[in-house]
């Protein structure tokens, strides 16, 4: 019985013990040691600020325990310290303050009173302590916690922005300090105070100590700044261990990262944040190929390089915490991470191939400009867009614009301006041909600066805008080639060179319109979606416009009028007739009196010049949503927003 009295004596104290302060065994790992239990993978519902980011050797410095989510969540349990930036192992520092000894107490794990826990397991509101910086350290410090909501619920590692201590000569500014990254404001000094306060919501936990503690690259350009990126990759150096960051939105099924000798995809080391179907998240290591299958593998790259620390999937955005091996050897390529400079991509999609492959990056795909030692801290550019944009001006105004009119003026002008001619030629013939090499020019150059930009052609993934983009500049490339060598009017072969000259031009004119509409949908684009409202516009302007005209010359084909008949002469491609080109189906007004006008000239006339206008208008918008993109960060820049 006296035996049986000690245990349970023994297991009450023992008891006690947890719900009043964190266990001496969690000191190191700060792990609760509540059995069977594991600590929560999702992003955490609290933060550590301090009250400052520079601390002088032996001064004081307010860490607070609070939520980033605006409403402050219930803290029931925690275990507080300051460890070492090289060394996060080492506690430093000493704590001299806690808000009230009801809710928390100071200990001793490694050294004198260095950590902060609980007296109780009951709800408590923000906490602020003070700490106090050693008298003989100088560098980084930052504060970690565990904090629980309840018994079975809790988080580890929730961790502050780095804090810098420095000399007692140091001047730091006495304004009130804020922490290095974007974050809520200092908790009020009334912690007890219970009146919510309207507050600026804390960014996501990737995108904090960006710039001043961490390595960060998003898309799109400037998304790091604002907390936003549809893809980001933050990069963290503790000494010798490298840790990684990946969160994509838009409820992506992947985001990975990569590092690249080159900014291009292809022979690069990456690491891949999956989500499957279940919503569980995992790790992976692999290897991408340049153009050609199976362009990722996992099996070629060793998964012992990788070390998940924690992963989540909230609010449809992807995120996973990581470490890798400062040098690891990849498909015989040593990636040390210490001494060589990388190329940083990130990607993400929301499909995979099978469930050893990522998918095509649809949401998001993005290199930076230079290479870079992943040590560093900072935002860098990503890699120059100009050839995209110079690609994307030179389609728009070689099909939205020239050919456009090169194929309005051959269809319904050839009896317009009659007995006027220019180099020799026809009025409409000599535009058209003007406006139909033109485009053929500026298909061409822009087909090899794409080319250039991508390193050769590759299919696309999930959108076939390269498809239908070759296959229009096969039909531009041709089409010239075939008018060169088209027989002379009336003879036999004539009527089958009008019907394929007419069908290939209309096809490559239709291609190279579905092109463009499938390029707002590219990752590299950052085209704003409502560009297809634009395009959506324009084709109906377009076809407004032919309709127009089809009545006119169906108006006129019937007209009799001093001597001239009109008609509507289709039918002359089928007897091998045509202007000096023969270069579309001559909807055009074929009358007996072949020195004057058809009627409706002055119609038509009127007609063209508001579509060449109107058409104008409409290029030019395309031209700077391509050229300015992405719109909404261009704009935010030159308002200063």
């Amino acid at each position: 019985m006296l035996g049986i009295v000690v245990a349970l004596l023994l297991f009450a104290q023992n008891t006690e013990q947890y719900g009043s302060g964190a266990p001496p065994g969690a000191c190191v790992d700060q792990m609760p040691r509540h059995s069977g239990i594991m600590a929560q993978t999702s992003v955490p519902p609290y933060a550590l600020t301090a009250s400052a980011s520079q601390v002088r050797q032996g001064s004081i410095l307010n860490v607070t325990i609070g939520s980033p989510f605006g409403a402050p969540v219930p803290i029931g349990g925690f275990l507080l310290q300051a460890r070492q930036v090289q060394s996060p192992d080492t506690i430093e520092g000493t704590f001299v303050g806690v808000p009230s000894a009801a809710m928390a107490q100071i200990i001793s794990c490694r050294g004198n009173n260095d950590s902060v826990t609980h007296t109780s397991p009951e709800d408590k509101p923000p906490l602020t302590f003070q700490w106090r910086a050693p008298d003989d350290l100088l560098g980084g410090v930052f504060f970690r916690a565990t904090v629980a909501q309840s018994y079975a619920t809790f988080w580890k590692n929730v961790e502050s922005p780095v804090v810098e201590v420095v000399t007692r000569e140091t001047a730091i500014a006495t304004t009130e300090a804020t922490s290095t990254t974007r974050r809520l404001p200092q908790t009020p000094p009334s912690i007890m105070e219970t009146k919510v306060k309207s507050t600026t919501p804390l960014p996501d936990i990737v995108y904090r100590g960006c710039g001043d503690t961490k390595l960060c690259f998003g898309v799109p350009s400037g998304c790091v700044d604002r907390g936003e990126c549809r893809a980001v990759v933050a990069v963290l150096v503790s000494g010798e261990e490298f840790g990684f960051e990946l969160q994509a939105d838009g409820s992506a099924r992947y985001v990975a990262a990569a590092l690249s000798r080159d900014s291009r995809m292809g022979e690069d080391s990456a690491m891949e944040c999956v989500r499957s179907q279940d919503g569980s998240v995992s790790l992976h290591s692999s290897w991408t190929y340049p153009k050609v299958e199976p362009y990722v593998s996992r099996a070629d790259s060793p998964q012992s390089i990788l070390r998940l620390l924690g992963s989540s999937y909230i609010d449809g955005k992807l995120y996973c915490k990581f470490v890798r091996d400062p040098v690891s050897v990849v498909q015989g390529r040593t990636f040390d991470l210490v001494n060589d400079k990388f190329y940083l991509m990130v990607v993400s999609g929301d499909s995979m191939k099978d469930a050893e492959r990522v998918g095509f990056h649809s949401l998001a795909y993005e290199s930076t400009g230079t290479p870079l030692a992943l040590a560093a801290v900072g935002a860098p550019e990503a890699a120059p867009k100009l050839l995209i944009k110079l690609h994307g001006a030179l389609m728009l105004a070689a099909w939205m614009g020239s050919a456009s009119a090169g194929i309005l003026l051959a269809r319904y002008f050839r009896a317009t301006w009659v007995g006027r001619r220019l180099a020799g030629n026809d009025i409409w013939f000599a535009y058209h041909r003007i406006l139909m090499a033109g485009t053929w020019v500026l298909t061409l150059v822009g087909f090899v600066v794409i080319l250039v930009e991508a390193g050769g052609w590759a299919p696309g993934g999930g959108n076939p805008h390269a498809i239908t983009g070759i296959v229009t500049v096969i039909l531009c490339f041709i089409q010239p080639i075939g008018a060169y060598f088209r027989p002379h009017p009336g003879t036999k072969k004539r009527p089958i060179f009008n019907w394929l000259h007419w069908f290939i031009g209309n096809a490559a004119h239709i291609l190279a319109i579905v092109t463009i509409f499938l390029a707002v949908y590219l990752p590299k684009a950052e085209l704003p979606v409502w560009s297809v409202y634009i395009l959506a516009a324009f084709v109906a302007f377009h076809v407004i416009m032919h309709v127009l005209l089809s009545l006119s010359a169906c108006a006129s084909s019937g007209r009799v009028s001093n001597g001239r008949v009109a008609s509507f002469p289709l039918k002359e491609m089928a007897r091998g007739v045509g202007g000096a080109g023969g270069i579309a189906p001559p909807r055009q007004l074929a009358h007996v009196d072949a020195d004057a006008d058809a009627p409706f000239s002055s119609f038509r006339r009127h007609m063209l010049s508001i579509y060449v206008a109107i058409t104008l208008i409409f290029v030019v918008a395309m031209i700077c949503l391509v050229a300015l993109a992405p719109i909404s960060e261009t704009y935010n820049s030159i308002a200063g927003v």
